[in-house]
């Protein structure tokens, strides 16, 4: 199975014309606080009662700070409101709603059939859905400051992609820990890279973006 496509030339694309556009480029803002308040949600719903890592906290309070800190840039931009998550105000439609969603229920799906103890299964969910986002948010935050760079925009993300590596070393180094995570990894990221060429169509879509691979 193949596992991580990267998409980097029609990300690349997506990410030029939404910098050109203020409108745009504000939603676009406004998709990515959403996913990252999604991910902090979702790693505060895999802790343990008691038995929460620092790691695990760290790594949460991160992505919500993440979240906040790319709302606020939003205001460097446009004076538009953008209070909330609204469909009208972001990129991507019900794929942004449900993209991490859908992640865990596949990875967890794909789990259960191995030989693997609940306990094993809920702690490798979260390793495995958490290093595919990583290192897919490595690679968009990547372009994105680059682009972002090349446009003089006034919007930075250099904290938040230092962060990024830093989470993805980590989920790499706790993978490294179970004898099938390797595998189990790139079987993951083939499911997060059907749902992110998904994802992308529908962007291109809404911004009458013409296909090329």
């Amino acid at each position: 199975m193949t596992s991580f496509i990267s998409y980097s030339k029609r990300l690349e694309r997506l990410l030029t014309t939404m910098v050109s556009s203020v409108e745009t480029h504000a939603k676009w803002l406004n998709t990515l606080s959403f996913l990252e308040n999604c991910g902090a949600r979702k790693i505060a719903a895999c802790e343990h009662p008691t038995l929460v890592k620092e790691e695990m906290l760290k790594h949460a309070a991160e992505e919500f700070r993440h979240a906040h800190y790319l709302k606020r840039q939003i205001g460097r931009i446009t004076d538009e409101p953008f209070y909330y998550y609204a469909r009208n105000q972001m990129l991507g439609d019900m794929i942004t709603l449900h993209y991490l969603t859908a992640l865990n229920l596949k990875t967890s799906r794909f789990l259960k059939n191995t030989n693997q103890s609940k306990t094993s299964i809920k702690e490798l969910s979260y390793l495995l859905v958490t290093y595919a986002i990583e290192l897919r948010a490595q690679q968009l935050y990547l372009l994105y400051d680059k682009i972002l760079r090349q446009n003089n925009s006034p919007i930075t993300i250099k904290s938040i992609l230092l962060e990024e590596n830093e989470h993805l070393k980590e989920m790499k180094e706790e993978l490294k820990k179970f004898t099938t995570g390797s595998l189990y990894a790139e079987y993951v990221c083939a499911i997060e890279s059907d749902l992110c060429k998904e994802w992308i169509k529908q962007i291109e879509i809404q911004l009458n973006i013409e296909k090329k691979e």
